[in-house]
């Protein structure tokens, strides 16, 4: 997470030694160095930090960009259902909850092992979506970057403190950190923006995507409960097969006259 806050805040700046435009190299510098650490988990054999690089590469991937064309769909001028322009910004929102659902089933596997630390793990993903929708300006690369970095320092520094804290407060740590990033965003005047003259349909949108995302972030630990359990009953039902019964030596058979 830290990494990437780093990185993301260099590129954003212009620190990075790459040429001017080139701003989906700075984000593929970004993959490159995620990429590589999860190459640094395998060959070192640690299979605990391996899921937070990989969902932090699959929120750069995949989240980030569907989330950025939410929220730029959310600032066009004059949507709204009665006037036939709210098709691009419905499918967006429907894009970015199925993103997050899927995110989150991975989340809910990878921590089936240790469920308490399942918030934790899709944090990355739950304190983008806020930080996206109330992104100031234009949604542009610079800005994407931005906001990633911010998403990261903010999910980097709640999971190093909830790792640190006693296990029965982890289930509680993530949904706290993102409750702490909404108050901080309402405070900055960070609250999702909204096109001129838009419908309902904007800020119902927004709503939406905000309480899924909540809710998501709560129910995370209860979805790696389930998923160890439902894996522990395929692994029973699916087991090898049973010996069969044989009748004990000498024993008659049933049917026998």
């Amino acid at each position: 997470m830290l990494l990437t806050a780093a990185l993301s805040f260099a590129g954003a700046a212009g620190a990075l030694p790459l040429r001017l435009g080139s701003e989906p190299v700075r984000i593929g510098l970004i993959v490159l160095a995620l990429v590589v650490g999860i190459g640094l988990t395998v060959a070192l054999d640690r299979p605990g930090a391996r899921p937070y690089w990989q969902i932090t590469l699959l929120v750069t991937l995949v989240l980030m960009p569907v989330v950025a064309l939410q929220a730029s769909a959310s600032r066009v001028p004059f949507v709204a259902i009665s006037k036939g322009s709210a098709g691009p910004l419905l499918w967006f929102t429907l894009a970015t909850l199925i993103a997050l659902t899927g995110l989150w089933l991975f989340a809910s596997f990878q921590s089936d092992e240790v469920p308490e630390n399942g918030a934790l793990l899709f944090l990355p993903a739950a304190v983008l979506v806020p930080a996206s929708l109330g992104a100031p300006g234009s949604l542009d690369e610079t800005s994407a970057l931005t906001m990633l970095g911010e998403a990261s320092l903010v999910a980097g520094v709640s999971i190093f403190l909830g790792l640190l804290s006693p296990a029965s407060w982890r289930p509680l740590a993530g949904g706290a950190a993102l409750g702490a990033q909404f108050v901080l965003l309402w405070a900055l005047g960070r609250g999702p923006v909204i096109g001129q003259d838009g419908g309902t349909v904007v800020p119902a949108s927004a709503a939406v995507l905000l309480s899924v995302t909540t809710l998501l972030t709560v129910l995370t630990p209860l979805g790696a409960l389930f998923s160890r359990r439902f894996f522990q009953t395929v692994d029973e039902e699916t087991g090898g097969p049973k010996p069969a019964s044989a009748p004990k030596r000498g024993a008659r058979r049933a049917d026998s006259r």
